[in-house]
């Protein structure tokens, strides 16, 4: 629409110039006007796009950790600024969960390099605006580590992976750790609905 209003202004603004060439210079104003609104014209229609948010579904960032909060949610500092980061499809106890919670939250902080880099494969935002990705270190998916030391649970509501889900059976059946015994740690969700904030 914008290019066929731009192409339009042009053909008219060269009929113009040839008709004023047959006439020998008259209306210079007419021709000037026509000059003046073809600029401004593409001006306005040529406006700059704006650079995809840092955060948008499919960027990639190189970030480092700047803390970590609990078993699926960290701090990281990125190129764009301060990144709120909920890991994707991983559900991990809450802090208040004792002791699951600070387990959790101490077995991310062992999988997460010190210093060194991560990435952040953006999924999406959630509905608290953090930045759901998953987050690599190294070469190593840190949410299926999670599930696979029993440290978190597969969110299985988000997350379909067959790789998950192997990882969760597999916790499961060695007993590691949400699963060395019975309790309402194994499922983060339902804990969280029968304590509420």
């Amino acid at each position: 629409m914008k290019q066929d209003l731009l192409k339009l202004l042009q053909s008219l603004l060269r009929g113009e110039l040839n008709r004023a060439r047959r006439r020998k210079g008259r209306s210079p104003w007419a021709i000037g006007g026509l000059v003046i609104a073809v600029v401004a014209v593409s001006y306005f229609l040529h406006e700059p796009k704006a650079p995809p948010s840092a955060t948008a579904k499919g960027a990639e960032l190189a970030c480092t950790v700047k803390s970590v909060y609990d078993g699926d949610t960290l701090t990281a500092s990125c190129p764009s600024g301060e990144v709120k980061v909920r890991m994707f499809g991983i559900d991990a106890p809450e802090m208040k969960q004792e002791p699951w919670g600070d387990r959790s939250r101490e077995a991310l902080r062992g999988l997460l390099p010190r210093f060194g880099s991560i990435t952040l494969r953006v999924m999406d935002q959630d509905r608290y605006n953090r930045t759901v990705a998953q987050v690599i270190a190294g070469e190593r998916d840190v949410g299926l580590e999670m599930v696979r030391q029993g440290r978190a649970v597969m969110y299985e509501q988000y997350n379909d992976s067959p790789d998950y889900r192997q990882a969760q059976a597999e916790a499961k059946q060695a007993q590691r750790g949400i699963w060395e015994k019975p309790g309402s740690q194994q499922d983060p969700a339902a804990w969280r609905r029968l304590n509420p904030r």
